[in-house]
């Protein structure tokens, strides 16, 4: 059974807090997108966790319908790109940076003017790779700085989500599945380098954002975690 996480209030007290959420949306035209079903609504919950134990929250934000919480930044974007010059902006000046953001992998490689008349039987879509945002973000940071990013995985998801971490240089990850999409509940792992260090039954965003947070107080109180479960070494 998963222990039941706890926090003090004021663990965060001062701490600039940066969030990322929402899907991004990739236009080919002025009317049709690439994007996800994401709400926005885990960075939302993020950022009111955050605010309880004292911390500034930031929101950086794709395309949603939800209100960010009182006292919360909110900064809206709409594409990959908008999201990473936002970030790039302000993560030099915070403590916590959260990756919880549904960003499109790819975009259109051009966008048409107006809108694309229906016309063909079959049309390709030439697509190119977007900017990683949480990867961009992992390459500068500062050794003071508590980073989290969330890996959602339909397979192999500890292995995958272990490699996202070492590779964009995250404290922590979040490992969900696409089943979380909107107000869904679902089981979720969160671990570090050394291995599993919590695991939620099928939870809401709100209890999911408490015990994030509730992680990301004890790493910057103490610089470590308890592990749940040790990752197996990798065979060389």
């Amino acid at each position: 059974m998963a222990k039941k996480l706890t926090t003090k209030v004021g663990d965060l007290r001062g701490a600039n807090v940066l969030i990322t959420a929402g899907p991004t949306h990739e236009y080919l035209d002025d009317v049709r997108f690439i994007g996800n079903p994401s709400t926005g609504l885990m960075g939302m919950e993020l950022a009111r966790s955050a605010q309880r134990l004292g911390a500034y929250a930031t929101v950086v934000c794709g395309p949603t319908h939800l209100q960010p919480p009182p006292g919360v930044a909110f900064i809206p974007v709409t594409s990959a790109q908008q999201m990473l010059e936002a970030v790039s902006e302000r993560f030099d000046s915070c403590d916590v940076f959260i990756a919880s953001a549904a960003v499109s992998d790819y975009r259109p490689a051009r966008r048409e003017v107006g809108k694309i008349k229906k016309g063909a039987e079959q049309v390709t879509v030439e697509l190119v790779l977007n900017p990683d945002v949480l990867k961009s973000m992992g390459e500068r940071r500062r050794q003071d700085q508590i980073i989290v990013g969330f890996s959602l995985e339909s397979a192999n998801a500890l292995d995958n989500a272990r490699a996202k971490l070492a590779a964009k240089q995250c404290d922590l990850m979040v490992v969900n599945t696409p089943a979380h999409f909107g107000e869904a509940k679902e089981f979720v792992r969160i671990i570090n380098a050394k291995g599993l260090v919590a695991e939620l039954p099928p939870s809401t965003k709100a209890n999911v954002a408490e015990a994030v947070i509730d992680l990301v107080s004890r790493v910057r109180v103490s610089g470590r975690l308890p592990v749940i479960k040790p990752f197996e070494k990798k065979k060389s």
